[in-house]
């Protein structure tokens, strides 16, 4: 099982997983043309490849090429209702055949993968995360969510592989630039995950099998990555958590992360 960052942020979201019969992108927030060129220079695949893409939610971050490369490649998209009904006045016409409703906490498959579908907690409709198996390894993606729940936590569980949302610091959220309105909707239960609920949420989902952590979604304005790192990984070394700190890296914003071969 493979898994990677293609990018990452309030500029665009999109992660990719190859199994040894199935590919799939998670999100697809930038261009098609972006996306393609983050897909074909890191993972060495063409668009036409995946079997299908797999939306959390309606915010353009983690849609705006999902239209366009349904389309132009005949691709199937995933996402639940709620987010249909956000996503579908945004992304262009996409054929019905290509439509595919999926529920909330549901176990469900594409190919060799098993994907479970659990909810998040943000200002969209139905936003979830996803957790992906195949042969005994998994990876676990939750971004956009402004508290970590105890569904999440069960869900997460002791995962080969975690995408885990770092996306401020909590002192530069509150004297940064941006107006209250939009703090106090980052902040809220609705919004995003500081970098300590991050490493408070790794504390309880960690087990023996957790061998990679990408801190992932980072604000370009309220964290720095190196911020992100020096919080979660003094929180784990606190806790004694055995994980070695080289393998809890941050998403890169603009460009594909390591490819990850779990």
């Amino acid at each position: 099982m493979k898994a990677c960052t293609l990018i990452s942020g309030s500029s665009g979201n999109a992660t990719y997983v190859e199994t040894a019969k199935t590919k799939v992108m998670i999100d697809a927030g930038q261009t098609g043309k972006k996306l393609t060129n983050a897909l074909e220079e890191r993972c060495g695949v063409n668009p036409g490849e995946l079997d299908g893409i797999l939306i959390t939610h309606a915010h353009r971050d983690h849609i705006a090429g999902a239209g366009v490369l349904a389309r132009r490649h005949e691709l199937p998209i995933y996402a639940t209702e709620g987010t249909w009904y956000e996503m579908d006045p945004l992304i262009g016409p996409v054929d019905e055949k290509l439509k595919n409703v999926i529920d909330v906490n549901k176990t469900w498959e594409l190919g060799d993968i098993k994907i479970e579908t659990f909810p998040l907690s943000h200002d969209a409709l139905d936003p979830v995360g996803y957790v992906c198996s195949s042969e005994a390894k998994s990876i676990g993606i939750a971004t956009d969510s402004g508290v970590f729940t105890k569904q999440m936590t069960k869900s997460l569980q002791d995962l080969d592989c975690l995408v885990i949302e770092a996306n401020h610091d909590v002192d530069l959220l509150h004297k940064g630039p941006y107006p209250w309105v939009l703090k106090k909707r980052i902040a809220s239960t609705l919004g995003h995950l500081s970098n300590e609920c991050a490493g408070k949420a790794l504390l309880d989902i960690m087990g023996d099998k957790t061998k990679n952590v990408i801190l992932a979604h980072l604000s370009s304005e309220n964290n720095r990555p190196s911020l992100a790192l020096e919080t979660v990984k003094d929180m784990l070394k606190e806790n004694q958590m055995e994980l070695n700190c080289e393998d809890v890296i941050v998403a890169p914003r603009y460009e594909p992360g390591p490819l990850i071969c779990l």
